[in-house]
């Protein structure tokens, strides 16, 4: 086991990784939830439980490189970076019609189940930072304990719709879930440490494929054979290996050399920086008026859909400082 305590972190260095893992995260995202875009190809709207990870797996990547204070001075920054965001959706689709007063709830002030469960994530993650970080192995088991026994007693083991058990109508995704942001967390301070040197192989790919076999191609047996479908925890590991070699290839060579360019950068960096936003926003936006345009209809509907989480960030940031005391900097409400 490593100590953790006694590793010297260097100054902080942007992860190129990190933006392209986002920067596809956004698209599987928004594509598991254009069903009544795709017309009688909807089981093509699918990825959502692997975008979701993904951005689970980013959002813990770089929350153990800073040494833990004050809970609630912890804490602060985490709200302080969601909440503008959600606020910003909110009254950016109430300002242009798509969402009516009256249907305001907490639960969408909050921010909706997503969003409850990060925040919930990061209290636990916390605790497990300050107390348990020598004993990662404990946690681990713990959480893989926990995500058994609640398998046992739930009650949609049967669930075989696209999204199977990971579907937005079963609460019990979200205990694996945790698992991803937990292991984005561990792998991101090993990658910090220098006790973890990254580099893609092709073998990486070749795992990547073979998890994606596997986890879709157990849920796809447990559509044509209910009796398969309580069987549906074992693309747990790799759903796992998704989220892991997903990120490996993310820091091929090939892609690095794309970053490096001013377009790819530029690219890269605005839509992945809209993962909150677009995945906070993106509900209110589909539409079935551009269907006749099928499948382009797909492509206008995502670049809408990023325009508007866009101007959503920028709102988030204006929000945001209005409630400093420093003057506005409107460089960078607007920069990428």
């Amino acid at each position: 086991m490593y100590n953790f305590k006694h590793i010297i972190l260097m100054p902080k260095q942007r992860d190129i990784s990190i933006d392209i893992v986002k920067f596809l995260a956004v698209f599987l995202i928004i594509n598991s939830h254009a069903d009544i875009m795709y017309l009688k190809y909807s089981a093509l709207a699918t990825g959502g439980a692997i975008g979701d990870a993904l951005f689970l797996f980013c959002s813990g990547y770089t929350l153990f490189w800073r040494g833990t204070n004050r809970f609630d001075n912890w804490y602060k920054k985490r709200i302080s970076r969601i909440y503008p965001s959600v606020f910003a959706c909110l009254f950016l689709v109430i300002l242009v019609g798509y969402l009516p007063v009256n249907k305001l709830n907490i639960y969408k002030i909050l921010g909706g189940e997503f969003i409850i469960a990060i925040m919930i994530y990061y209290v636990l993650l916390y605790f497990v930072q300050k107390y348990c970080i020598q004993h990662f192995s404990w946690v681990v088991t713990t959480v893989v304990i926990i995500t058994l026994i609640a398998y046992c007693f739930f009650p949609y083991k049967v669930e075989t719709g696209s999204k199977g058990i990971y579907g937005i109508t079963t609460l019990f995704r979200w205990i694996p879930f945790f698992c991803m942001m937990l292991m984005g967390a561990w792998i991101g301070l090993k990658v910090k440490g220098g006790i973890l040197m990254v580099k893609t192989k092709w073998t990486d790919a070749a795992m990547l494929v073979l998890c994606l076999t596997v986890f879709y191609g157990i849920q796809f047996m447990s559509k044509k054979n209910t009796s398969i479908a309580p069987w549906q925890i074992l693309t747990l590991p790799f759903f796992a290996g998704i989220v892991y070699y997903f990120w490996k290839c993310c820091n091929a060579e090939v892609l690095k050399r794309l970053y490096s360019t001013r377009m790819g950068r530029n690219a890269i960096m605005l839509t992945g920086g809209l993962c909150l936003e677009s995945n906070l926003i993106q509900f209110y936006l589909f539409t079935e008026r551009l269907n006749w345009l099928f499948p382009l209809n797909l492509l206008i509907g995502t670049a809408y859909i990023l325009f508007m989480a866009y101007v959503c960030r920028c709102l988030a940031r204006i929000f945001s400082q209005t409630f400093r005391t420093e003057d506005y900097q409107w460089r960078k409400v607007f920069e990428i």
